[in-house]
């Protein structure tokens, strides 16, 4: 072995060292404190007896809604979705902050709101109860940034059980009055014998061939987005969960984004029969629920689907 092999070998290691450290960092700046202590903002979140706090704070860019979220406030995000969990006399507010001029490119009507619901999707996965979490948004002509990013950006507002006991009235005000106007609507959308059910608990699936995204339109299907867009006129606050699933074809990584596409060009079809996109959702939960066996054909094909559910609001 020659005398420069060697030295030429630990100089390569510390080139790549020092490669791969500028790399991590690139890459995972948002999971470090900034060396500016501008930028490091604290979390910090009481209700009563309840508090927690973590050094950093969630990040977002600029006309995006994905939120940038370091390790220690993820587990104050923990903290929040127990401590609800465990208050059941407890509801949650988010309310996410967007800027007039930011480009909006979410599901919703502006950032803020897909802000707000992108914490919420985090506190409901960690076991928060979903229904117990509301969310909403304010605007302000010009955001502030922190080190280009929006720091925070979502504010946390709980409200006790006398909030909730207010809200249970109103609700149940609310349910009497339209109890009051069914024996108008309902003889109307009982003389279709092609009515259809668009309670929560009803799915209907599109099903998909092997590598396409295309619906492949018929007339049980033209049938029933007509009467799902005649369905929302007459519910205007009630929303679509268009929810992806594939088979188990391919890479695994590639399967929650092939249902998510499939989810958003179905979206786009039902733009065509005058749903507003603002009340549809799209989500994708890849192969991870297959409806049935993905050793035949006919099984792939019940797996490539797209779920279609109302959410009531």
């Amino acid at each position: 072995m020659s005398k420069l092999t060697l030295p030429l070998l630990l100089f390569l290691l510390v080139i790549w060292l020092i490669g791969a450290t500028w790399w991590f960092n690139k890459k995972y700046d948002h999971v470090n404190s900034f060396n500016d202590e501008e930028c490091d903002v604290q979390f910090v979140l009481s209700d009563g007896n309840f508090q927690t706090r973590s050094e950093s704070s969630m990040m977002f860019k600029i006309s995006d809604w994905e939120p940038i979220i370091p390790m220690q406030t993820l587990s104050s995000l923990k903290s929040v979705a127990l401590h609800l969990a465990n208050s059941e006399e407890k509801t949650l507010t988010l309310t996410g902050t967007f800027g007039s001029n930011e480009l909006n490119n979410s599901d919703f009507d502006n950032n803020g709101l897909a802000r707000a619901d992108a914490i919420k999707n985090e506190l409901v996965a960690y076991g928060a109860p979903q229904q117990r979490i509301k969310i909403d948004a304010y605007e302000v002509e010009e955001i502030e940034l922190r080190c280009g990013k929006i720091i925070g950006g979502v504010n946390f507002d709980f409200q006790g059980s006398k909030t909730l006991a207010d809200n249970s009235s109103e609700t149940k005000k609310v349910k009497v009055e339209k109890a009051q106007e069914k024996p108008i609507e309902v003889p109307q959308k009982k003389s279709s014998s092609n009515s259809i059910d668009f309670s929560p608990k009803k799915i209907y699936s599109v099903f998909y061939e092997e590598n396409t995204f295309k619906v492949d339109m018929n007339e049980e299907i033209d049938n029933y987005f007509n009467q799902l867009a005649e369905y929302l006129k007459d519910n205007p606050r009630d929303r679509l969960l268009l929810m992806g699933h594939t088979d188990n074809v391919g890479s695994k990584d590639k399967h929650f984004n092939f249902g998510k596409y499939r989810a958003r060009k179905l979206r786009d079809v039902l733009l065509e029969y005058g749903i507003q996109k603002r009340r549809i959702k799209t989500d994708s939960e890849g192969s991870s629920k297959p409806l049935a066996s993905n050793g035949t054909s006919e099984g792939r094909y019940q797996n490539r689907r797209v779920e279609i559910s109302v959410i009531n609001r």
